[in-house]
């Protein structure tokens, strides 16, 4: 497959593709971070959730994280998600849910641009943190739209089910 580069051809392969299909697109990515430019908002507070395209077979989110930004601990409601490191540097570390139902982390990695992870349910739970001194932003492929997912409260030291929103949608 040759280079994708551009969203609008990015969008046409999924759109054409069967999800099987999605991680030989993906590593065909190489789309230069300004090419995101149209569809990056940046929250004060927070990082944020940019709906690029949503169809029945796939979900295509721009995250964009201020220094600092991390999410919760997370599943991904039994879908299959790709994230793409677009600009910056962000850190990925993976828990697994231990008999007490406490997570317990696994693993860290760090995402540099053009690097490409892959997390689904069955792999345990994940936080990803823009833990440098950049803003950063990653693209999210998620295999069928994602409306909410089981994260871990902290301040109750229980997982559970939140509602998922975007901060803007491009269609």
């Amino acid at each position: 497959m040759e280079s994708i580069r551009k969203v609008s051809t990015l969008i046409r392969h999924l759109k054409n593709a069967v999800p099987e299909d999605f991680p030989k697109i993906l590593k065909a990515l190489k789309i230069p971070s300004k090419e995101f430019e149209p569809f990056m908002s940046w929250k004060p507070n927070g990082y944020s959730r940019n709906c690029i395209r949503r169809e029945a077979h796939f979900e295509l989110v721009l995250l964009c994280w201020n220094p600092g930004n991390a999410t919760p601990i997370h599943s991904h409601s039994g879908q299959k998600c790709w994230v793409y490191q677009v600009s910056g540097k962000i850190s990925e570390k993976r828990f697994l849910r231990q008999d007490s139902g406490d997570p317990r982390e696994i693993s860290t990695k760090a995402l540099y641009p053009g690097t490409l992870t892959y997390m689904e349910d069955r792999m345990g739970y994940h936080v990803l943190e823009n833990d440098s001194g950049l803003a950063a932003t990653t693209l999210h492929l998620y295999m069928s739209p994602i409306d909410s997912c089981e994260y871990f409260c902290k301040d109750e030291a229980v997982f559970k089910e939140k509602k998922l929103a975007y901060d803007t949608i491009h269609h």
